[in-house]
Order: structure tokens, then C-alpha cells, then sequence
């Protein structure tokens, strides 16, 4: 019956690490770009991937890399919804949307951009806070020290359950 627990200790032990390679996109509107950085959990730089733009419908829009620093910048062109993806060569993917409310309302729906006014605050304006909410996005995925204590908890919630079924079982024999 030892075994049980031995096995279940090495389960959990294997299953911790995978969460380290998870691939997470941030992006974001500034002017008329759609901008942001795919980054792994953790805080690793994700450079040099494939990314895909599309529209709402899943029509595609356009296609980017990352640089050497995970950054990608692609323009935008119409106002209207976007779903943008990354994919590793390693199987992670991750997705991020940039609503339409969130492009200039200077964007026709149909043409390009012409920079006046508005268009050129709201540029300046994103691009100062662009890093502050990567800093958040950042900081609600990392593991924090009630995520270890819980994870410790479960497992000896686990040997708990195991050594009461082996009292349980030579209580019975």
C-alpha cells in the first residue's frame, strides 16, 4: 500500500514544471497598431514566433513575428474586432483580443488612418501606459506563495485520504 503514496508524490512532483513553459500573449491598441509581447510564464522572453492576426469572423488579417525581445507591432487597418494568436514550435499557443472600441474612433471602418488630433493623444497616450499593463498582466499570472501553500496542502490532503484507507483496510483483515 506504500506505493500508493510514493506514486502519488511522484505525480505531483512531475506535474509542476509544465506550468513554467506556459505561452501568454499580451496585446493592445496604440494608434493605429495592434501591439504587445508573447512572453512564457515566468517571465521568459518569447522570440522570434509566428503570429496570426484575424478578424471577429476568423477571416484572416494579417501575420507578425516577435523580435528578439517578444515585441510585435502590425497595423491594424480597419476598426473592428481582432483576435490575435501565437504559436511555439513546441505545441503553446496563446491568444489575446483587442476590442474595436479600443482602436481611434478616427479608423473608418473600411480605409485607413489619417494621424490628427485625437488619433495622435490617444498614440501618446497608450504607449505610456502600455508597460503598466504588461506589469499587471505579468504579476496576475505569477505563482504566488498561497499557490505553493495550497499545493502543499493538497498533497498532504492526498497521503491523508491514503493512510486512512490503509488503517481502514487492516482494520478490516
Amino acid at each position: 500500500m506504500m506505493r500508493l503514496p510514493a506514486a502519488l508524490l511522484v505525480l505531483a512532483l512531475s506535474a509542476g514544471p509544465a506550468l513554467a513553459h506556459k505561452l501568454k500573449l499580451f496585446a493592445q491598441a496604440e494608434g493605429m497598431d495592434l501591439v504587445g509581447t508573447a512572453y512564457f510564464a515566468g517571465g521568459g522572453k518569447a522570440a522570434g514566433l509566428d503570429g496570426r492576426v484575424a478578424a471577429a469572423d476568423g477571416s484572416p488579417v494579417a501575420t507578425f513575428r516577435t523580435d528578439a525581445d517578444g515585441a510585435f507591432r502590425v497595423a491594424a487597418g480597419r476598426r473592428q474586432d481582432h483576435l490575435l494568436t501565437v504559436d511555439s514550435a513546441d505545441g503553446h499557443a496563446a491568444t489575446a483580443r483587442v476590442a474595436a472600441a479600443d482602436l481611434p474612433d478616427t479608423l473608418p471602418s473600411g480605409g485607413m488612418v489619417s494621424p490628427a488630433g485625437d488619433a495622435a493623444l490617444d498614440a501618446a497616450l497608450a504607449r505610456q501606459l502600455r508597460p503598466l499593463r504588461e506589469q499587471i498582466d505579468a504579476l496576475e499570472n505569477r505563482t504566488r506563495l498561497g499557490d505553493v501553500i495550497g499545493g502543499v496542502g493538497f498533497i498532504f490532503g492526498l497521503f491523508g485520504i491514503a493512510a486512512w484507507m490503509a488503517a481502514r483496510k487492516e482494520k478490516r483483515g
